[in-house]
């Protein structure tokens, strides 16, 4: 079994409070559910698998079926939708991570739609990538529109704070509009 950096960073990284709580549950309970791989990378559970390293545990495994790296990553992603206690702000970075995944599909269902007499299928009906990120985060398109901004523009720290609660994604949206404010009238003045 191997570690993919690019899987293992995919999905926001716990807390070390919510480290040290699933290490106690799994030295207490052990490992309950198997560590699921694709292609011999781990794609689900590596935290499990650091702590049963560590304490020379016993844990199980499941191989998944993926006909792509996109594919893992678009699984990746909404499995975590589905088991932790995401902020707004971390599932719409999640979501974000699905952008290009998300705009290869819908530049393909548009291609299908120009090259295929039956226009009024449903499933060849426009796709909106923004849109199908905000659904997929149980956001708006808008706050997915800001925190893409937020990701392209802010510093580390106030990414943290955003992680944290700290800072909400308005706040950090309208300090990075009015820095850009700022660097459009010093750019004016020259």
């Amino acid at each position: 079994m191997e570690i993919k950096e690019e899987f293992k960073n995919l999905i926001p990284a716990l807390s070390v409070e919510e480290y040290a709580q699933l290490e106690a549950n799994i030295l207490e309970e052990g490992i309950r559910e198997p560590i699921i791989t694709w292609n011999g990378f781990i794609i689900d559970g590596h935290n499990r698998f650091s702590i049963a390293q560590r304490f020379d545990l016993e844990y199980k495994t499941t191989s998944k079926y993926f006909s792509s790296e996109e594919s893992v990553k678009e699984w990746m992603i909404l499995n975590q939708f589905g088991r932790r206690n995401l902020s707004n702000y971390q599932r719409s970075v999640l979501a974000l991570e699905l952008e290009e995944v998300f705009s290869k599909k819908a530049k393909e269902k548009e291609r299908i739609r120009k090259t295929t007499s039956q226009k009024s299928d449903e499933s060849l009906e426009k796709v909106s990538t923004k849109k199908e990120l905000s659904k997929v985060a149980s956001v708006s398109h808008d706050t997915i529109s800001k925190v893409k901004k937020i990701q392209e523009k802010a510093p580390q720290e106030v990414k943290a704070k955003l992680a944290t609660g700290e800072v909400s994604i308005n706040a950090a949206y309208k300090e990075i509009k009015k820095e850009e404010k700022k660097e459009e009238l010093q750019e004016k003045k020259k």
